[in-house]
């Protein structure tokens, strides 16, 4: 029998680029009490399988998960104690090979932003790249997500900044 608590919990999926407001959207949803908050958990299984440099990488890679199965069963669907678990995901952080939970279930959004905005600030951390960016990524995601009779909204970041109630 399943876990009662588990079945509560109620999946949202917020899927963006780098630098299109997702961490403040995320600090916002993290002041309800009824929500769980997870920040990329899909980070340390995407600098495994890419092997892509960071400063920090290896520090991410022992304190997180980087099974991907595991960290879509257990962690981003696994039980919990609130009644929603909030998941901020950068797309290029789907890699290949996770299983197809990660989109069937939960509700999921997409935040876009200008790219000519991403760019301008993204280039400030890391030289931006194709992969880098993942708007690749969020179009497949959308185009999936739609194939599977859910298509996601998709929320324009400068809307949020303009008018965020």
């Amino acid at each position: 029998m399943a876990d009662p608590k588990q079945e509560a919990i109620e999946v949202i999926h917020s899927w963006s680029a780098p630098r299109s407001l997702s961490t403040s959207l995320m600090y916002s949803f993290s002041q309800r009490d009824d929500i769980e908050v997870l920040d990329e958990p899909l980070y340390g299984t995407f600098l495994r399988v890419t092997g892509v440099e960071r400063p920090y990488r290896e520090d991410v890679l022992s304190k997180m998960e980087c099974d991907g199965n595991k960290v879509v069963d257990n962690i981003i669907y696994g039980p919990g104690k609130n009644r929603y678990r909030y998941c901020k995901h950068i797309a290029k952080q789907r890699v290949p090979g996770l299983p197809n939970d990660l989109l069937q279930k939960g509700k999921h959004f997409i935040l876009i932003q200008n790219p000519l905005n991403i760019l301008s600030s993204f280039e400030k951390v890391v030289p931006p790249s194709f992969l880098e960016l993942g708007l690749g990524d969020l179009v497949s995601i959308y185009s999936e997500l739609c194939a599977l009779g859910k298509p996601p909204p998709v929320i324009d970041a400068a809307d949020l900044q303009q008018n965020p109630e």
